[in-house]
């Protein structure tokens, strides 16, 4: 037989008792009470708190003269105040923007297996040498040639799984409890609204932080397609890199926090928080995808349309997974419709490039064997010859262009247009010289030399 005593049940406090609780910490009405935050402090201080609130909550209902009334009406919202403002004080205290490089190194190092049905596609192999590559490339030229304008948003046997996604501890568990303990004595109290704006607002600034950890920028459609194609390259290798980050770990970690904090409460509360914190950024995300789609196409555009579409319809499913609400119906059906746009996009420019050509009035071999003037680019074949130009260039242009931005660049930033006269940065010179002589997009060699 248990011989344990049953567990304690905090004392019922007297409405006068609880009363005085609340007033105590009125920050409109002490100095203490401004300079102090409840949470912050004993942990018997933030229990007999929150039971002063339940029993001030209890007695809305018991009151019938209007004067009784009108004292508990006004407790709770000296209480309602007062809980908001140690909502806000534990969601800022407690939020840190995730760590872009970890995360990064966590997504190489994790990535799953492809399903049975994309492994067997060549577009979904890794590119173990060139003619690998070549083989890789033709596969999705072909693909985009033939299939019809929705199908690459229908076909469902080529997506990963959504195994991919990762969920971090956004906030730590016992933070989570007391967040929870808040909201759920604002929203029985009616003060659902104020509890949401509190939570989007600080949760929304977190991931915001993020953002900029991860190198995405606040571009509109009208900013993106301003850029030249040479900073919008590097852009969409930084974007694709960005955007599995944000679906697979900060979208999906946002989700869970939500869901820990508000589900249960009410209905649909957390899905509303959810939405509150990420419908912004999850657009601003999706914006730069869908401005590359309707982009003015031209061929060398081609292959990095191509990996950004790979990159999207690799991540649909987890995007139906993490915005899985009625809620979030205007993300699913943004990304599905960038998709279809990206494979239009791609297949526009394929047909262009053949009416070029078909166009092109050389009947005969260039003279002299030189490159034919359809032609923008070369490869070497040789990975030795290829591997030490590469190096040689580097090692003349990239001190040189260090040495002239040291010298000169606060003489052309601080006068008219420096964008005309400083075009890229030394990271992104480093960066073009690695794709010298492959004649591959940029994110296929990345992920080549880094096997």
């Amino acid at each position: 037989m248990d011989s344990s005593p049953p567990p304690m049940t905090p004392e019922k406090l007297p409405f006068s008792e609880a009363e005085k609780i609340i007033l105590r910490w009125d920050s409109t009405a002490s100095e203490e009470a401004r300079e102090k935050m409840i949470f912050d402090g004993d942990r018997h201080e933030v229990d007999r708190y929150l039971q002063a609130v339940d029993e001030i909550q209890r007695s809305i209902s018991s009151t019938s003269l209007s004067d009784e009334q009108n004292k508990v009406n006004s407790a709770v919202q000296i209480a309602m105040a007062r809980l908001e403002d140690e909502f806000r004080n534990i969601l800022i205290s407690h939020t840190i923007p995730i760590e872009a490089d970890s995360i990064t190194e966590q997504e190489q190092e994790q990535q799953p297996p492809s399903s049975s049905s994309s492994s067997s596609s060549p577009i979904h192999h890794e590119v173990a040498n060139d003619s690998n590559y070549v083989n890789d490339e033709a596969n999705k030229l072909f693909r985009f040639n033939s299939e019809g304008t929705g199908s690459s948003v229908s076909v469902n046997s080529s997506y990963r799984s959504t195994s991919s996604i990762r969920e971090i501890d956004l906030i730590p568990s016992e933070v989570v409890c007391d967040l929870r303990c808040i909201a759920e004595r604002m929203i029985s109290s009616g003060y659902l609204r104020e509890c949401i704006q509190v939570y989007g607002s600080v949760r929304k600034s977190a991931v915001d932080a993020s953002f900029r950890k991860l190198g995405i920028e606040k571009l509109s459609i009208g900013d993106v397609q301003r850029l030249e194609w040479e900073q919008l390259e590097t852009k969409i290798r930084r974007w694709i890199k960005a955007a599995k980050v944000c679906v697979r770990t900060l979208f999906a970690s946002e989700k869970k926090l939500c869901e820990q904090i508000f589900d249960g409460v009410g209905t649909c509360i957390d899905d509303a928080c959810f939405m509150e914190t990420v419908k912004g950024p999850a657009i601003q995300l999706f914006n730069f995808a869908e401005a590359i789609s309707i982009s003015r196409r031209s061929p060398e555009k081609l292959f990095k349309i191509l990996d950004l579409h790979d990159a999207l319809m690799d991540l649909i499913p987890d995007i139906d997974l993490v915005f899985d609400s009625k809620s979030s119906d205007s993300i699913r059906v943004q990304a599905a419709e960038i998709l279809s746009r990206l494979a239009e996009a791609a297949r526009g420019i394929l047909s262009e490039f053949e009416n070029a050509v078909l166009r092109e009035p050389s009947k005969v071999p260039v003279p002299g064997g030189t490159i034919h003037p359809l032609t923008r680019y070369f490869n070497l074949d040789d990975s030795q010859l290829r591997e030490e130009l590469r190096i040689s260039i580097s090692e003349k242009l990239i001190p040189a262009y260090r040495s002239f931005l040291g010298r000169f660049r606060c003489h052309i930033e601080s006068g008219k247009h420096p964008e005309n006269y400083i075009k890229y940065s030394v990271e992104d010179l480093e960066d073009a010289v690695l794709d010298f002589f492959e004649g591959i997009p940029v994110s296929q060699h990345l992920r080549r030399r880094s096997n």
